[in-house]
């Protein structure tokens, strides 16, 4: 290993000798520089021997992780191209039975896929964005405008909506495992024709007209103000939530296509940002906002704000007493054998007598985990702080005035109070 390096260094330091005197203004050093290239390629110096070990190939390929339907939808890929041949007796891999016909842009035909996707489905797929008669021959049959169409044995079922009904009932599997299971038809509508879905963020007021004119079940969230769902109406069936509320909503279905709308649509475009980074796994906007869903006949209704739910009166909660007979602190302020100062005290003096009345209150505090600190002493205030666990006691302020400067007031009369930092002002 040090010889190979070695072996490097040298011939890179040789290359760049050479090629700088091959460059030299000075034909003497061209001439020097080109006969020192001959003899390092004598010697073997003007190359780097890389040495691999490669495996023998067997002839065969390597196993691939992969998943059977994907197996199979390569082999078929495969066949159908002529790359590879069947074997003898192999049977060409069937038809996929179901088949969902999509067109770009549209956010309901990405849901399907989406769906048969994370479900691992085997599935074909046909885009019919730009063939106009196919699209025209599938509509014909179905008698559905709106995508996807999605065909289950060349029975249509429907689009995004009943594909995701029968997935989340575990029909799904049960109607593309077995032959002879006979697939739901979805019923034929009349709808007006739209061939302008959107470009994925956004949906067309025409689109989602045809989308309801054929009763699918539609998302449909109003991002605006209250003041303005009151003055102008909402699209009947829509969720009312104001674009600064959305963080705080909760009860959204993520797995649904929502369509979401303000007063031109910008709003909603935030809208679809934010439930977006939430998971949301598709929010769309409505093109125009509700000004172009009117100017293209849309129907608004009243906007009528949903009823508070009445607060249940709880019964008034008894909280049980801890210590029913006496408070700790009453027996140190009924001690007869306890001294009080008659003549005022000044200096050491006083500070010595704080300390003392001080030492008789520790044991108490601390049988809770606490400790009373001495911060100074005036001539009529004494400053204290609680420690330990009397920091966050909800009762340490009692302790304090009830305990603590009740005792010291009854044994040095010329105290008045105390004060404290852990003592609301």
């Amino acid at each position: 290993m040090i010889g190979t390096l070695l072996k490097r260094i040298t011939v890179h330091t040789l290359d760049r000798v050479v090629e700088r005197g091959k460059t030299s203004e000075h034909a003497p050093v061209r001439a020097a520089a080109a006969g020192l290239d001959r003899v390092r390629g004598l010697v073997g110096l003007d190359r780097i021997d890389i040495r691999l070990d490669l495996p023998a190939w067997d002839g065969g390929t390597p196993d691939q992780p992969m998943w059977q339907s994907d197996r199979d939808k390569l082999r078929k890929w495969q066949q159908d191209r002529g790359i590879i041949k069947p074997e003898k007796g192999e049977a060409k891999p069937a038809e996929p039975v179901l088949v969902i016909y999509y067109k770009r842009g549209c956010p309901y035909c990405r849901a399907a896929l989406e769906l048969v996707r994370e479900q691992n489905l085997l599935a074909k797929t046909i885009d019919y964005t730009d063939d106009h008669d196919l699209r025209t021959a599938i509509r014909t049959r179905t008698g559905r405008r709106t995508t996807p169409h999605v065909f289950i044995r060349e029975r249509c079922i429907g689009g995004f909506d009943e594909l995701r009904e029968l997935h989340e009932s575990g029909r799904l599997v049960e109607l593309l495992k077995d032959p002879s299971a006979a697939p739901p038809v979805a019923a034929p509508t009349a709808a007006d024709d739209d061939d302008d879905d959107g470009d994925g963020r956004e949906l067309a007021p025409a689109a989602l007209k045809a989308r309801l004119a054929e009763g699918g079940k539609v998302l449909l969230l109003d991002v605006r103000e209250p003041s303005e769902w009151a003055q102008t109406g909402v699209i009947a069936g829509a969720r009312t939530v104001s674009l600064g509320e959305l963080d705080k909503v909760d009860d959204l279905d993520p797995q649904g296509v929502w369509i979401a709308y303000c007063r031109s649509g910008r709003r909603s475009l935030q809208a679809a940002e934010v439930l977006g980074r939430r998971g949301f796994k598709s929010v769309v906007s409505l093109r125009g906002g509700i000004e172009a869903w009117k100017a293209a006949g849309g129907a608004t209704v009243a906007y009528e704000p949903a009823a508070a739910a009445p607060v249940a009166k709880k019964p008034p909660v008894k909280l049980p007493v801890v210590h029913p007979e006496r408070s700790p602190f009453e027996a140190l302020l009924d001690d007869p054998n306890a001294a009080v100062d008659s003549e005022p005290l000044e200096g050491e003096a006083l500070i010595a007598r704080v300390r003392e009345v001080l030492e008789t209150c520790r044991p108490l505090v601390q049988a809770d985990g606490g400790d009373i600190e001495l911060l100074d002493v005036t001539a009529d205030t004494v400053g204290v702080r609680l420690t330990g666990n009397c920091v966050s006691c909800p009762s340490s302020q009692a302790t304090l005035k009830q305990g603590i400067e009740r005792k010291l007031k009854q044994q040095i009369p010329q105290i008045k109070g105390i004060r404290s930092p852990q003592l609301s002002p």
